[in-house]
């Protein structure tokens, strides 16, 4: 089967022609809904992808078809859009500045993110000794008291998927972290 076209090269077609309406994402071997980027007049205004919404989602969709790992398809779907729904407002040119920018801070840290089974607890003495966190650190750290599931983690902050992965390595090696088991 061909390769189908890529995310950016749609969204940059559909802001071309200042489209308004939706890009559904789907799973290549069975048309399973995954997400959709929401357009208006061409402008990227919202996305959702795999129970996350926002930045983070449209982040995670392109990267995870430029990877490839998951054969995506997208159809395209003109429809009205609400204005409730706006997050966020991207050109084209923004959105793919950004991309280029994020995309090498993904692909380093890709190889490091924890299996989404795995467990983690944060340790006492780290917090009892009054080690110094800085605010990204003290998200990851209150997420997994909130859950210590490594993938409700990454559902759950609101920080890209490479910043956690590079915060919980980093947490790891200060020993505010332990490693618990897969669930």
């Amino acid at each position: 089967m061909s390769k189908q076209i890529g995310l950016l090269k749609i969204l940059k077609e559909q802001f071309t022609f200042g489209f308004t309406g939706r890009v559904n994402a789907l799973l290549g071997k069975n048309d399973q809904y995954l997400g959709a980027v929401f357009q208006k007049e061409g402008q990227i205004i919202h996305s959702e992808y795999q129970g996350i919404a926002g930045k983070k989602a449209l982040y995670k969709m392109i990267f995870d078809d430029i990877d490839g790992e998951k054969e995506l398809k997208f159809l395209i779907e003109p429809e009205i859009i609400s204005t409730n729904l706006q997050t966020f407002e991207y050109t084209f040119d923004q959105l793919y500045e950004r991309t280029q920018k994020r995309y090498p801070l993904y692909e380093r840290t890709k190889k490091y993110r924890p299996p989404d089974s795995l467990r983690l607890e944060v340790n006492s003495s780290f917090i009892s000794d009054g080690e110094e966190t800085l605010p990204e650190e003290f998200d990851i750290l209150c997420k997994v008291v909130e859950s210590s599931q490594v993938g409700a983690i990454y559902l759950k902050s609101k920080l890209y998927d490479y910043e956690i992965t590079e915060y919980l390595v980093t947490l790891r090696k200060k020993k505010a972290l332990k490693v618990i088991g897969p669930r």
